[in-house]
């Protein structure tokens, strides 16, 4: 992560356990059309798209009621932003 504040992380849906095929279906594309564009775009479209997204999922997560997500948390050298784990 440091020093790629646009580096392209696709974020899976969950749960996936106990849907409907269809749903999972759903998300399957999703998640495919994601690492696709992730694959195959240029970077200035990869930083466009994906520069803040691991600190804004990090952020979500800790939100969420998780304690940390790594030995740092959450890390976003575009803005110099660093939390650290959380007691």
């Amino acid at each position: 992560m440091l020093g790629l504040a646009a580096l392209p992380l696709v974020a899976v849906p969950h749960p996936l356990a106990g849907n409907d095929a269809g749903l999972v279906a759903a998300k399957a594309r999703g998640i495919a059309a994601e690492v696709a564009f992730a694959l195959c775009a240029r970077p200035a479209e990869l930083e466009a798209r994906y520069t803040g997204q691991f600190a804004a999922l990090t952020e979500r997560r800790l939100e969420g009621g998780a304690v940390c997500v790594d030995d740092v948390c959450a890390i976003d050298p575009a803005v110099g932003a660093v939390r650290g784990p959380v007691s």
